[in-house]
Parts: structure tokens; sequence; C-alpha cells
């Protein structure tokens, strides 16, 4: 038997996948041949049949006896301590003390937002979102009004494409391919990062600049492209706001300036500038890395003025959510009271200083995403918290939780899945039984919602298929389930949600929120003279610490310039101590010729020699936009003796 399902993890690509089952049981999977997913399976995926059936999967209800030993319970027993304890902390502390705690690890309408209509319901405290692409995403609706942009059948008509701050042949390989072929029809593909990645190398023109200028370097594109005379009049005046202002705030940002903040030459810009100028249409391509950092909301900001300067209608790919008509408001219920939020990068203080007396964690690993992770783990261990993680496998932190329930993969469940990228939706439809005694997030829900709020479970608790309904339509739904996948109607290109309903280079509603209303980007990270910019990002075989459950834990070195490691006197596999005033982790050194002086790079998450995680170095602070800094941590470095 053949069964289809969708891909629902934190990934750009969103992919089809054909699950083969034999006896109850999977056997194989494959990349289906749908206009996205194209017959490509990624290294994670064609090692699912071995996560599914790992032998760290969480198959019954456990509960702590002695600091990290567990004892298997049966689910009403579960419930009744779950219960009793949430309970208990709603009448005596109200609910701004309960801490719902999650993120993407199965982005699915059921899993994620759904399964959020109890929480909303009761009013209880709740994270901002905000470690992934929070800043950026608040950025474009100063200018566009909405975050999306480009969909993948567009890459089929650009003449170059801009890959800024962004590794998509790690990250979002079905789009690689797409901009790949830019070249192939004898296009360009530009790159701008801070080293030379896998996209940068195979690009055919990269461009390496100063972490956390990359703001400046736009915004000296954009005057370059103003004084020559290369702007489209008609669709500045047609399109946009504030254009006049903007043409004077960018007479600070000569070229001289921009390649000495930036480490660009000038050659180097104006050679940008003129392919732009020379191959439009053409499309950025915005990371979420770039605007991990201080000012990183105005770096997004500035970027994604260029198109609009040559008369390119939202010409930016950065996340495409709200370009397609799913209603996530409705689907996450009624909020009873104004909840109350906290910041993702803050949680670790917050937990460490006893905020919250009851953490319900599911779709999240925050001992080993979050930053500052000694307050993170400190916080969950504290005697006055009761901790329930639902899980699917033994993370670090279900191991240290007081409750443990067993959640199935996607394979194992039904679901409506869409992507932050192209506009297709997917029925995932169970392929297999759930595991042991798995019960999916919505369903566990559902039965927790049965005894905390008896006379509101009808209005809690929805059919899943009601759902769904309220989530894209009758009539899509009724076409989805007939086909297994549909394409949503992608918003117009050049209708812009702003309150000029215009793009708006000088904003309306920035001051208000305590912005400049013209982009004002930092000239870049700024470190102590000993200190190092330490830069996080994807690896190919992991989503943060998904398959760890397969390829083991990654332990990727630490990798830094030539130059710099022999001025600490570093050889290649050297062991060092990397620390700051939040923490230290020892890693192994490799040396790199593609980055630059200044800057060591690691994948995320990364498992470090000591038995740690990177992030227990990883800045906590927020942007001025709410974003997480992450990759404006500062680090310093020592040798150990062999």
């Amino acid at each position: 038997m053949v069964v289809n399902v969708a891909c629902p993890r934190d990934c750009y690509d969103t992919c089809r996948l054909k699950v083969y089952v034999e006896n109850g049981r999977i056997t194989k999977i494959a990349a289906d041949d749908d206009r996205y997913t194209q017959g490509i399976l990624c290294p994670r995926a064609a090692k699912d049949v071995e996560r599914v059936y790992s032998s760290l999967r969480v198959l019954y209800p456990s509960v702590s006896i002695d600091g990290g030993v567990f004892k298997r319970i049966d689910w009403d027993d579960a419930i009744d301590v779950l219960v009793s304890r949430l309970m208990d902390v709603l009448e005596m502390y109200g609910p701004k003390h309960v801490l719902f705690l999650e993120y993407a690890g199965n982005r699915g309408i059921l899993t994620r937002y759904a399964s959020r209509r109890l929480w909303n319901y009761l009013g209880v405290t709740q994270t901002d979102r905000s470690i992934c692409n929070y800043s950026g995403s608040k950025a474009l609706k100063l200018v566009y009004g909405s975050t999306y942009g480009l969909f993948p059948d567009e890459i089929d008509r650009l003449n170059m494409a801009i890959v800024w701050g962004f590794n998509p042949a790690i990250s979002a390989i079905h789009l690689w391919r797409k901009i790949l072929k830019i070249m192939e029809r004898s296009g360009y593909v530009v790159t701008l990062d801070v080293r030379s990645t896998e996209t940068a190398r195979q690009s055919n023109y990269f461009v390496k600049v100063k972490p956390g200028s990359d703001g400046y370097l736009a915004l000296g594109l954009a005057k370059y492209l103003i004084d020559q005379g290369y702007v489209d009049k008609e669709f500045i005046d047609s399109y946009t706001y504030g254009y006049q202002e903007f043409v004077m705030h960018l007479e600070k940002y000569s070229l001289d300036v921009v390649e000495s903040v930036t480490g660009v030459s000038k050659q180097k810009i104006i050679e940008i500038a003129e392919i732009m100028v020379n191959n439009k249409p053409f499309g950025i391509f915005i990371g979420y890395g770039i605007q991990r950092r201080y000012g990183g909301g105005e770096i997004v900001r500035a970027i994604s003025i260029l198109p609009a300067l040559l008369g390119i209608h939202r010409g930016f790919y950065y996340s495409n959510t709200e370009g397609m008509s799913i209603n996530i408001d409705a689907v996450e219920g009624i909020r009873h009271r104004f909840v109350d939020t906290v910041s993702m990068e803050k949680i670790g203080e917050e937990l460490a200083r006893g905020v919250y007396k009851f953490v319900y964690i599911h779709l999240h690993n925050p001992v080993a995403t979050l930053p500052n992770a000694s307050k993170v783990v400190e916080g969950l261990s504290r005697d006055d918290v009761f901790v329930v993680v639902h899980e699917t496998h033994w993370s670090d932190t279900a191991k240290i939780a007081d409750l443990v329930l067993p959640a199935p993969t996607f394979y194992e469940k039904l679901d409506l899945v869409f992507s932050y990228l192209h506009n297709n939706v997917y029925i995932n439809q169970p392929a297999i039984e759930p595991l042991g005694e798995s019960i999916a997030e919505y369903q566990l829900m559902c039965e927790i919602a049965k005894h905390v709020v008896p006379d509101k479970y009808q209005e809690v608790c929805l059919d899943p298929y009601r759902v769904f309904e309220i989530a894209i339509g009758r009539k899509n739904l009724e076409k989805l389930l007939a086909k297994g996948y549909i394409e949503l109607e992608i918003k117009p290109r050049e209708e812009y949600q702003t309150p000029t309903k215009r793009i708006e280079l000088y904003s309306t509603v920035a001051e208000k929120l305590g912005l400049p209303p013209l982009p004002t980007p930092p000239e870049g990270d700024k470190c102590g003279e000993e200190e190092f910019v330490l830069i996080t990002s994807a690896h190919p075989l992991y989503i943060h610490t998904q398959f760890e459950e397969v390829y083991g834990v990654n332990q990727n070195p630490l990798y830094i310039s030539r130059e710099d490691a022999e001025k600490l006197g570093l050889s290649e596999g050297d062991l060092v101590e990397i620390y700051n005033d939040r923490g230290s982790a020892v890693v192994r050194i490799h040396i790199d010729m593609g980055i630059s002086r200044g800057i060591v790079w690691t994948s995320r998450q990364i498992y470090t020699i000591d038995g740690k995680r990177i992030n227990v170095v990883l800045d906590d602070g927020v942007d001025r936009y709410g974003g997480a800094t992450l990759n404006s941590t500062c680090i310093k470095i020592r040798k150990l003796a062999v």
C-alpha cells in the first residue's frame, strides 16, 4: 500500500511524500512527483523510517520519580495528574502563571494551530514566537503591509536572483534547484553572505559582507540606482509613498561610506547594481539568519526596497504564509482574556525566576534551541514548577520534565499541511496506526479540555474536518479531499496592505511603534577587540534537533579563518573553549578559507564536546523589532591543553 503524506516540519520546502506500507509498517519513503517536490527527497526524509521506529521514541506516558528516572503510568493516571496540577495553578495563581510553550516542530493545522484553542480560551501565558523570522516579518509589514513576495513558479521568469544571507543549497533544496535554473538560462545568481556557503560556491557571483552591515550595502545600492537615474519613475509615482524623503535620507550612504562599513568595494557595489538593472526581472531571496541580530529588522527593510526602485512588485522572497487565504486566527479559537506573552529570548530568565508554576510543552525542544540555555534548564528544573512535555522522542527537554506523554509522528495522524514558500496545501492521511500509546496533540488538547472546561468543550474541541473547513473554506476542502492537494489562490502582487495602500519607503506607522520612519540599519555587529561574532545556521542532516535519533548528535566543528587561527595559535582539530558571560562550551576547530576574520561559524544546536548545547552562549537579547539576536553573539576563544 502507498499513502501520500506531507512533511510538516519547519522547512521551506514542505514536500509531498509517498509512504510504502506493508503489514501496518512503513518500509520505504519516496518523494512524490507533484509540481514542487518533483521526486527529490532530502537526506532527512530519506531516513524517516529509521526515525519513526527509533528506540528513542516516547511510546507510553511516564512520570519522573527521581531526577531523570521515569516510571510508566497509564493514560488515565497521566490525565489525572496533568489536570490536577493545571487546575491547582489556575485557581491559586491565575492563568498568567501557566506557560504554554510550543513552536514549529510540526506545522500542521491541527497539530500546531488548532491545538492552541484550549490554551487561548484559558488565557494562559504564551510566547511571542519570535525566535525565527519575527523582526524581518515586522519590517516587511512596515514597507509592504504583508510579508509575501515571490512564489516558486515566478522564479521561472527571473533573469537574476540575489541570495542574501540565505543558504538554500542546504536549507531549501527544492527552491535552490529553481534558482540554479536561472544560470542555465544564462542569468545571474548573486550571493551575498558573511562566509562562502554551499550556495555561494555554486553561484556565479559571490560577495562577502561584514556581519550585520547588509543594510548599509542595500542603501548604498539604492543610492547608486537613484543617482544614476535607473529608478522606474512611473512605478515610484504610482505605487510608493515617501520617495523624496527616502532620497534625502540616502545622502549619508555614499559609496565611500558603504565600502568602509561593509568591506565591499565600490567597484563591486556598482557591478551588483548594474547586473540588477540589466537583468530585470530579478528577485531577492532574504534569509532569516540575516535578521537574527541587533538591527535585523532594519536590514530586511532596507533590502526589500531595492526591487521596488526598479519597478518590480514584491520582488523578494521571505515568507509567503500571508500570501494565501488561510484563516489561522479562526483555527486558533477565541481568546477570552488578554493573553500575556513572553519573548522567546527571555524565557530562560522568566523560568529561572519562578514566574511559571505549570509549563506545557509540545512541538518544541527549548532546552536545546532557546538562548541562554543554562537558565532554561535551571527554570524547568525548579521544585515549584510542574513541567509536562508531549513528545515523539526523548528530547533534552523531555528528559528533565515531570510528566512525559507520547505523541505520534506525522506519519501516524491526520492533518492539513501548508508551506511558507509555495501555495500547495496537502491533506495528510495517517499511513500507519500510532505507535505505542501515542495520542495526537489536538486529540490530547481535547481530552484536557473535557476535564478543565467541560461546559465549553464543544466550542473548544471541533471536528478535525470542521477545523480544515475553517482554515481554507468549504470549496477548497472539497477539492483537497478529492485530489489530496490543491493550489491555493495567491493574493495580488500589486496589492499593498499599508495605511497608504502603497509601498511605504517612509513608514506612516513606524514612529507609533517606536521605530524610525526611514530604514536606519546598523553599521554591523560590534564585539570587543578579543571577541568573535558567532554565527549559526542550518545543517543538511538535521532540522534543529530532529534526526539526532538517526544521525546521532550534531558535533559540527567551529569554523574559523586561517588568520584568526594563527593569531590564537590554533591548528586544525584543536579543542577550544568558547565563552562569554552567559556560559561556556568546548568545541573542535576547523580552519576555513571561506570565512572572514573576526567571525566564527557552526551549525545550530550542535552538541558540544563537554556535553552542552551551543545555545548556552547564544545572545538572548531582543532586536528593536522584537526578534532574536542569536547571530549577534560575541564570544572569546581559549585554546585548551591536550
